[in-house]
């Protein structure tokens, strides 16, 4: 098999010659400090330079994702041409404004830029008509998508990912809102994220017809998401998920469905089990990234409870393993995973989230590595 047939056939809950593994996303790539560190182990002379501003990672090179055997291939959205990344210097660390008009600073001791100002933080219904949002047609947002999707998809070779989350619309509202106020008027002030959701749920659908017209005829997936859980449980109540959010999903779901045959990634970090059956019931295809050492998110139990029904895609430890194992206990977790996740198919193998900064190059090298030696199928794993 090559890389998309191996990928469409896990997809499909078969079991294809090996588990096919992914790295270079939205939230599947890796970090810039971490990659330049694994480009000197490798013994390559270069520096990569950051791809997402925000969270500082990069779009890994053609070398090195066929050194890690690497089975996806990312589209992403352009840039748009009517905002420009523009960091200031100012007494709080080099500061931004986003196209949204969300502020956000990076200091010498933080790895990516926070969040510190949310524009809407004291609007009213009435004041939404009014703010400056971004246009989801912008030109810059196709740049080299089409010609990219249509390249990847005619040589056939990889699987072709539509990278179009576009920061997603539920945590775009937060966001500009301000995360605790966001949350507080959910409680109390419901019609204002009702008007808040509408608001950035209809330039986000605006945003995927534009992409998705030109170029959705050429993907394998799209890439959706919006963190709904922490650590231990949901954000919120399931009764306020299935009043504020699940409405939207379901909106954002039938126009994917509408402009492209692509299954649909969904992104969701935390404790998020309870709330995968209103995934599956959706029509998500797949889950990511599988946060195990999050409350009820156990590899065994998902594969037990959901496996049939939807894909997972991650599962490798982000928290613990990846950053302070070794080599040797990174190869263990993939080898437990593979052994909870990868029978019958339905598993995509990456780290949970990005591979973060302090992440040891060898660790980076032991999870390919592991993946190619282990996620053969028949599989043997007994540990």
């Amino acid at each position: 098999m090559n890389s998309r047939e191996r990928f469409l056939t896990a997809l499909n809950h078969e079991a294809p010659d090996r588990v096919p593994c992914d790295l270079g996303g939205w939230v599947t790539t890796i970090s810039v400090i971490a990659y330049n560190s694994l480009l000197k182990e490798l013994g390559i002379d270069r520096e990569r330079e950051v791809f997402d501003w925000l969270r500082q990672t990069v779009d890994p090179e053609e070398d090195i994702l066929q050194r890690l055997g690497v089975d996806t291939r990312y589209v992403h959205a352009g840039r748009p041409r009517s905002w420009q990344f523009a960091p200031e210097q100012t007494d709080r660390g080099l500061y931004v404004v986003d196209e949204w008009g969300c502020g956000f600073v990076k200091t010498p001791t933080t790895l990516y830029y926070n969040l510190v100002d949310s524009p809407l933080a004291k609007a009213k219904i009435e004041d939404l008509d009014s703010y400056a949002w971004p246009d989801p047609c912008d030109p810059g947002l196709l740049d080299d998508v089409v010609e990219r999707a249509r390249k990847l998809a005619e040589e056939g070779q990889y699987a072709v990912i539509g990278d179009f989350a576009w920061e997603t619309w539920y945590e775009r509202a937060w966001k500009l809102r301000g995360m605790q106020q966001f949350y507080m008027d959910m409680a109390l002030n419901r019609d204002f994220i009702h008007a808040l959701l509408d608001k950035t749920l209809g330039l986000h659908l605006q945003f995927l017809d534009h992409v998705l017209s030109a170029c959705g005829q050429y993907l394998d997936v799209v890439i959706q998401g919006g963190d709904l859980a922490g650590q231990q449980t949901t954000l919120m109540s399931p009764g306020d998920y299935r009043e504020f959010v699940r409405p939207r999903q379901a909106k954002a779901i039938e126009l994917i469905r509408r402009k492209t045959n692509a299954r649909i990634f969904y992104h969701c970090c935390g404790a998020a089990s309870s709330l995968i059956p209103d995934f599956i019931d959706l029509g998500i295809d797949i889950l990511n990234p599988v946060q195990v050492r999050a409350h009820g998110m156990e590899a065994e139990g998902l594969k037990q409870r959901f496996g049939d029904k939807i894909c997972f895609w991650g599962g490798i430890d982000s928290q613990q393993v990846l950053p302070t194992g070794s080599p040797t206990d990174v190869e263990a977790e993939v080898r437990h995973v593979l052994q909870a996740m990868a029978p019958g198919g339905g598993l995509v193998v990456c780290a949970v989230h990005n591979i973060q900064a302090d992440v040891p190059p060898a660790n980076v090298l032991a999870l390919y590595d592991a993946i190619a030696k282990w996620g053969t199928y028949p599989l043997s794993l007994d540990i």
